[in-house]
């Protein structure tokens, strides 16, 4: 008890103030961006204001990173909109917005229990810069409807919010265009001035004072935010049937998948710099049960969100409980000030998600990623275009299956290469053509890569045609080797026996316990030899020096015992 007070004591003395000042900030920057990122999934902006409280302290207490700040996101929204693109014109459709959110946290948190968050390191840096990038021109494109004051159906991707756009310049209302660029430009300017003032939360305060000094009104063709009758952010069981509920299962898992690659974009180079360790599995729990507990509580699906974790960051914050208060804060403002929400005008929201969604495009990772490899610049492509054109669910599974698809490719080729000890006992690195080229006795190949299924046919070949030449004895280095999969080990048997054939000796160094235990495991040992096998240890190419010297002494035996055959043979001839 007495180690608690100290400690919280402490905390006051020197963390207190930087995470209450951070958190507060945040607060400031996520009330507006919460209402109109709800307005992009379609429902009431409040819902919003409800997902930047409680799913931000829920996920500030059970996450991993602590300077991660959870809610509405911009990306988020655009993917639960699109897969409930068929439910949209329903009265309850909200109502199915928080089934969704209550669907993907259970998703998340099995995810997470199964310590999926490791598969993380798979999803390239290549598909989040080409889906964010997409989702960025869908989000600022589908919001000209309300900044140019008409109703704008994004169902179709891009081209079809272009045909609507077209089909809709006739109803542009005047009024609502002009309070929407001005409202752009003035975000744009306190940006330009100073990026930590809450530029979306002085855009709204300022576009109430105009429609109030102008008139402009409902009549004059400006529309307003609409409060729901009920504003209780209490508990909810989201009233949809059965059925529904379980069609919603599949379109769940890309919004988990989508919502926690976002978290993950922020939340690794946050780590970094921060030198917070970031668990993704936790992280996943954590961000499963802020989106679990939101959607009992009238919550959209929430993530983490990059632009304001890295505010959070920036401003100060020293623990997890800046995120706690950003939602505290939020929970004020709703307490304090939710009688002007209905003041304001939702052209001045959708300026907020503009400005926000252009964020989204960045040039200079577009042009690291299109610089690098040919294999990173189709999956930024890939994942750019099928976002653009198809339903938002199944561009995530495409992105993340292009990856995995080119990942397989790349892996499925070994990496081998000729080893030859110089006069000073060093080994030298050369391409395997080089053993062709040498037709040595003794050849040392060096194999890099893990051995799995799609490797081990490579692998075969490229043995294979070593054999082919005079070699006695063949030394397999299996340093730079992690895994060997049931595969791999029935590949080296074929290796061995076609070795044997051929009357060459093959032999194991440089094995590591990850491979020699399915090696034994198999009786690839037994059949090599156990004087033929050879265990890595903390001194790089010891194994292989030792291999080396065996097989001398295997070569040199054999020679001796061929000079005698045939020593014993011009005898028999001689009588």
């Amino acid at each position: 008890m007495n180690s608690f007070k100290l400690k919280l004591k402490r905390y006051f003395r020197s963390k207190f103030q930087s995470d209450l000042s951070a958190g507060t900030t945040v607060g400031m920057v996520v009330v507006p961006q919460a209402m109109a990122y709800a307005a992009i999934i379609g429902i009431n902006p409040i819902y919003g204001l409800f997902t930047a409280i409680i799913p931000a302290i829920i996920g500030a207490i059970f996450g991993s990173f602590p300077f991660l700040i959870t809610g509405p996101t911009n990306p988020t929204a655009l993917v639960t909109a699109s897969v409930l693109i068929a439910f949209a014109s329903r009265p309850d459709y909200f109502e199915y917005v928080f089934a969704i959110s209550i669907l993907a946290g259970v998703i998340k948190i099995i995810f997470g229990l199964l310590k999926f968050g490791k598969l993380t390191k798979y999803i390239s840096n290549s598909v989040l810069v080409g889906f964010l990038t997409a989702v960025g021109i869908l989000i600022i494109f589908s919001q000209l409807g309300s900044l140019l004051g008409f109703k704008l159906s994004s169902a179709g991707g891009l081209p079809g919010i272009l045909i609507n756009l077209v089909r809709n310049v006739e109803n542009i209302n005047l009024n609502t265009a002009a309070l929407g660029l001005f409202s752009i430009s003035i975000m744009l300017s306190i940006r330009k001035v100073n990026r930590k003032l809450p530029a979306a939360m002085i855009t709204i305060l300022f576009t109430i004072l105009v429609t109030i000094a102008t008139g402009w009104d409902a009549e004059k063709g400006v529309q307003f935010v609409s409060l729901p009758e009920n504003m209780n952010m209490g508990f909810h069981l989201p009233k949809i049937g059965f059925r529904d509920f379980l069609s919603l299962g599949i379109p769940a898992v890309a919004l988990a998948l989508l919502s926690f690659m976002e978290t993950v974009s922020i939340a690794k180079p946050m780590s970094q710099m921060t030198g917070e360790p970031l668990d993704p599995s936790r992280e996943m729990i954590g961000q499963g049960l802020a989106s679990l507990v939101g959607g009992f509580f009238q919550c959209i699906p929430p993530s983490g969100s990059p632009s304001r974790t890295a505010l959070n960051v920036v401003s100060g914050a020293r623990t997890r409980f800046a995120a706690i208060f950003s939602g505290l804060t939020a929970l004020l403002f709703l307490v304090l000030f939710s009688g002007l929400f209905q003041y304001i005008p939702v052209a001045a929201l959708a300026a907020v998600v503009i400005v926000s969604s252009a964020g989204l495009i960045n040039p200079q990772l577009i042009k690291i990623t299109w610089q690098s490899r040919l294999q990173s610049r189709a999956v930024m492509v890939i994942s750019l275009v099928s976002a653009l054109v198809l339903p938002l669910e199944y561009a995530v599974y495409i992105g993340i299956l292009s990856t995995i698809l080119i990942f397989l490719g790349e892996s499925s080729h070994m990496n081998l290469s000729y080893l030859i000890e110089d006069e000073s006992g060093q080994f030298i690195e050369l391409p395997l053509e080089g053993i062709k080229e040498r037709q040595p006795r003794i050849a040392i190949v060096n194999i890099e890569g893990d051995l799995y299924f799609a490797a081990a046919e490579d692998l075969q070949s490229q043995i294979t045609e070593i054999l082919k030449t005079d070699i006695k004895v063949l030394i397999l280095r299996f340093r730079r080797t992690h895994l060997l999969a049931s595969t791999g080990v029935m590949a080296l048997d074929q290796i061995i026996q076609a070795a044997r054939q051929q009357g060459v000796r093959i032999m194991l160094a440089g094995l590591q316990e990850e491979v020699l235990e399915p090696l034994q495991a198999a009786g690839i040992t037994g059949l090599v030899g156990d004087a033929h096998i050879f265990r890595a240890n903390v001194q790089l190419f010891d194994s292989t020096h030792r291999a080396l010297e065996e097989a001398r002494k295997y070569v040199d035996a054999t020679s001796a015992g061929e000079h005698s055959s045939e020593a014993a043979n011009l005898e028999k001839g001689a009588l």
